[in-house]
């Protein structure tokens, strides 16, 4: 799977038409990103054929969340369910650095049969090993990972991270290589890690950073690069 981040319907075209698997949706990548109108959540879904999925953040600070907080997501993540996304990117953490397990539990209840995804957020806690472990028990679909850095980090700087994450998860859980992914390192990190999911912003945009414009060649470079990484531990 190769997720790549798109902010507009031009973004999502040109990911998909480059040879993304599935789009995060977001608004504000700039600031890590927040939920999209629903008007783009429609449009954008309505122009791809690919998964979408849609990330349900309320406000650009922090990931312990209010009671208005819930309010303003749940509402959000009941629109956009119906809007066609097929599933929610989101984060969600207690005062003490743990998954908020019964708010996790709320958004998939309104969620129905469309599956919930952590961002990094995850790796924010303090015991991660246990995070995965419950991430998995409440059945979340995916998590994408730097190798334990968070945001900012760069997963090619964690590789035996990752390959501890993977081992532990077993198949139970998706997991998508994040933070610094691009061209020139995307095929190392799947041969190294065995992780066979990738999530990318920056590089595929021109410029390359969140201001930019998803460009179709840029993800069909590193769809290539993708491909001949999975080709080259497939083979070993």
């Amino acid at each position: 799977m190769l997720e790549i981040i798109a902010q507009t319907p031009e973004d999502a075209i040109a990911a998909q038409a480059g040879g993304a698997t599935q789009i995060d949706l977001k608004a504000n990548f700039l600031q890590d990103g927040v939920t999209p109108s629903v008007g783009m959540v429609e449009c954008v879904c309505g122009e791809v054929n690919i998964d979408v999925i849609v990330m349900i953040r309320s406000r650009g600070n922090g990931m312990v969340l209010n009671s208005n907080d819930m309010k303003v997501m749940c509402r959000d993540i009941d629109i956009l369910r119906k809007a066609g996304a097929a599933g929610f990117l989101l984060g969600a953490l207690t005062e003490k650095r743990e998954i908020d397990v019964d708010a996790v539990r709320t958004f998939q209840d309104v969620a129905k049969d469309k599956p919930i995804h952590f961002h990094l957020a995850w790796e924010l806690t303090t015991n991660l090993e246990a995070t995965l472990e419950k991430l998995i028990e409440i059945g979340v679909k995916s998590a994408r990972t730097s190798g334990g850095q968070g945001l900012g980090g760069k997963v090619e700087d964690a590789i035996e991270y990752v390959k501890k994450f993977k081992e532990i998860s077993s198949g139970r859980i998706d997991l998508l290589l994040a933070g610094g992914v691009s061209k020139e390192n995307i095929a190392d990190l799947v041969f190294k890690t065995g992780v066979m999911n990738a999530h990318a912003g920056s590089s595929v945009r021109i410029p390359p950073n969140p201001k930019g414009y998803v460009i179709e060649e840029k993800v069909r470079d590193l769809r290539n690069a993708f491909d001949l990484g999975v080709k080259k531990y497939e083979e070993v």
